[in-house]
């Protein structure tokens, strides 16, 4: 009930405002919206994904509220929908998004003065017609429906809309995707970026789930279509699509915060570099993991990446036994720590796991080499960057005092003359490392590496 509180206390404040334009309202409502998502840990996966540009299209899969959190006259603050405005759109691009929602229906006064607060685009819903709708009418909505989504992306504004024109459970979803979004989409003629919202769980009560919600990597329609006109591409694309995101939200949806699956397959992984000679590897977070070009980058070095999403440095001990038997690298960059603050744990709490780990390391391997990166600072952790230096310069103290510990300060690289932070180096989403990013990772960690193995 805390949280139907919430939701409740959420439409007064609404209802209550006075706003000086639409998307005055459009911010205000998705400011209050991250402050009602943000009363429990969500799982928001995949913001690397995110273009660095607004003007795109969210897909999802719209998932029905739980019947408790039903307001007044059947009413629902569809969370879905909200999420995807305030914890995505809002938060990464300062922009709400201009949703599509359905008309309201005759005896649904709510539903449509709540909507007209917020200027979002209407199309009728095939099981929410008025009788008093003609087809004409129907056919001037859908001209307007295109002719307003084309005006939202020339705007640069984030178009989020459902491919379904209903909403399911997580364990029904998705429903039949219809044509409508990607004809207008054809007749746009614009070629919007396209990024896809995997949604599972929004269901379920507040208090026995966690609100999941994964962005795949985006994509343009004329990638996916060579010939517009042809209405049976057209169609082939809309029934391959749904298949594809029947198994994204499946997967999603078998989803837990364990990493036992991703481990299993580093396990894999590691039996094709069990013979070979001058391993490094590296272990640690998604920083290592979106590595795209790391085998590479690092030749002649063979590497094994290790990295996995979200780790921590208690996954990375509970995980190291599997990973590092029957393998004997020369080398090992460690990237692990940042996401713990997220944990609100300490600096020196931090540090106690990272001086646990490097033991375990020194027992098992007691001839490899260990290349302890320092935290990155980053504006997603901007609050915490005074604890981020306390943590790095309790690990280069460590490491200097360490034989066979080597400590890579990449965070000094990260701040500008005027102690900025350089946005450059990072993707929109201001925690995950961008191309130039990368580069100076790769540079760095190189020259430490080749200056302690200097043999080739």
């Amino acid at each position: 009930m805390q949280f139907k509180n919430q939701i409740i206390a959420f439409y007064e404040k609404i209802c209550a405002m006075n706003f000086i334009s639409f998307e005055d309202a459009r911010k205000k409502a998705a400011l209050l919206g991250k402050h009602l998502f943000s009363m429990k840990e969500f799982d928001l996966r995949g913001t690397e994904n995110l273009p660095p540009e607004s003007g795109i299209i969210f897909i999802y899969n719209h998932i029905s509220n739980n019947p408790i959190y039903t307001l007044k006259d059947d009413f629902q603050i569809t969370l879905d929908s909200h999420f995807i405005s305030s914890i995505i759109s809002q938060n990464y691009y300062k922009k709400p998004g201009i949703r599509v929602i359905r008309h309201s229906l005759d005896n649904e006064k709510i539903h449509l003065d709540y909507y007209n607060l917020f200027n979002y685009i209407r199309v009728y819903s095939k099981d929410f017609i008025p009788n008093s709708v003609s087809q004409r009418d129907l056919d001037n909505s859908k001209k307007k429906f295109y002719d307003s989504c084309r005006s939202v992306l020339l705007k640069k504004e984030n178009l989020i809309i459902n491919p379904e024109g209903k909403s399911s459970t997580t364990k029904n979803s998705p429903s039949d995707f219809k044509v409508g979004i990607f004809k207008m989409i054809l007749k746009s003629k614009l070629n919007p970026l396209i990024v896809p919202l995997v949604m599972v769980n929004f269901d379920y009560l507040h208090s026995e789930t966690t609100y999941r919600c994964e962005i795949k990597k985006p994509f343009k329609l004329s990638e996916k279509i060579n010939d517009f006109e042809n209405k049976k591409e057209l169609n082939d694309f809309v029934i391959s699509f749904q298949k594809e995101y029947s198994q994204w939200i499946d997967t999603l949806r078998k989803a837990t915060s364990s990493h036992d699956a991703e481990i299993k397959l580093l396990i894999e992984k590691k039996k094709k570099h069990l013979q070979k000679e001058n391993l490094i590897i590296f272990y640690g977070s998604s920083t290592f993991r979106l590595w795209e070009n790391i085998e590479n980058d690092f030749s002649p070095f063979n590497i094994l990446n290790f990295g996995f999403g979200g780790a921590k440095i208690e996954d990375c001990l509970k995980y190291f036994d599997s990973l590092f038997n029957d393998i004997n690298p020369n080398g090992v960059v460690l990237y692990v720590g940042g996401n713990d603050f997220s944990l609100n744990y300490t600096p020196k709490k931090i540090f106690n796991f990272i001086e646990k780990l490097t033991v375990k390391f020194q027992k098992k391997l007691p001839e490899c080499k260990l290349f302890i990166v320092s935290i990155k600072p980053s504006y997603h952790r901007f609050k915490k960057l005074k604890e981020i230096t306390t943590l790095n310069q309790m690990i280069k103290n460590y490491s200097e005092k360490c034989n066979k510990i080597f400590y890579i300060n990449i965070y000094d690289l990260f701040i500008d003359p005027k102690k900025k932070i350089i946005k450059k180096y990072f993707l929109i989403d201001n925690l995950h490392l961008s191309e130039e990013g990368y580069a100076v990772w790769k540079k760095e960690i190189y020259k430490s590496i080749f200056k302690v193995f200097n043999y080739f």
